[in-house]
């Protein structure tokens, strides 16, 4: 009874410390597991650590350029409303003047239109004023020589306006010429004197 309890205990202890050493065993294997976790974390860490410092570098490098570009913005939206509002009152003073040129022409174009009219009749009412003195006076005018009369006054008016064009061109014409005949004498003179210049050297 007692060799079967004690081989019975034997047995207990062996399994006893068969169970320890695969706990110990366990344990070394758990502590080796986290250490090499523990290693591949901090590798991990240092990696994450290194890209958010390059993602930071990237943030600052691209902060800075937005920030620029915010102020070139903001200088560019400014210089445009200015020039939007110099626009705005230069078409708007644009279309007032051209309203009012129209406006002006066409007080003109009456004007003119009953300046015309009023030297029309006029000149119809002398002409029926000069029938009648002439009837009066017992004198008749022939109408063909008349305008005979009228064309030939147009055409010398035409011809001494012509010929006093053509004289002030030739006067012009002349006043080059002797600008041009003084130069060259001016230039000969000049020659003459650096010739005997050199010969007086000589």
């Amino acid at each position: 009874m007692e060799l079967q309890e004690k081989s019975r205990w034997e047995i207990l202890q062996q399994e006893q410390k068969l169970m320890e050493e695969k706990n110990k065993r366990k344990k070394a294997f758990l502590a080796k597991a986290i250490a090499e976790r523990s290693k591949r974390t901090q590798a991990e860490t240092v990696k994450l650590k290194r890209i958010q410092k390059q993602l930071q570098a990237l943030d600052d490098m691209v902060s800075a350029d937005i920030g620029i570009l915010r102020n070139r913005i903001d200088q560019a939206s400014l210089e445009y409303s200015c020039a939007r509002k110099r626009y705005d009152k230069a078409e708007s003073e644009y279309v007032t003047a051209k309203l009012d040129l129209q406006k002006k022409t066409e007080v003109k174009e009456q004007l003119a239109e009953h300046l015309s009219t009023i030297i029309q009749q006029n000149e119809l009412r002398k002409a029926k004023k000069l029938e009648e003195l002439m009837k009066e006076l017992e004198v008749e005018a022939d109408e063909e020589n008349l305008e005979l009369e009228v064309e030939v006054e147009q055409m010398l008016q035409q011809q001494e306006t012509e010929a006093r064009r053509q004289e002030i061109e030739t006067q012009k014409l002349a006043q080059v010429d002797v600008q041009c005949t003084d130069s060259q004498t001016l230039s000969k003179g000049h020659e003459n004197d650096n010739f005997r210049n050199i010969n007086g050297a000589a």
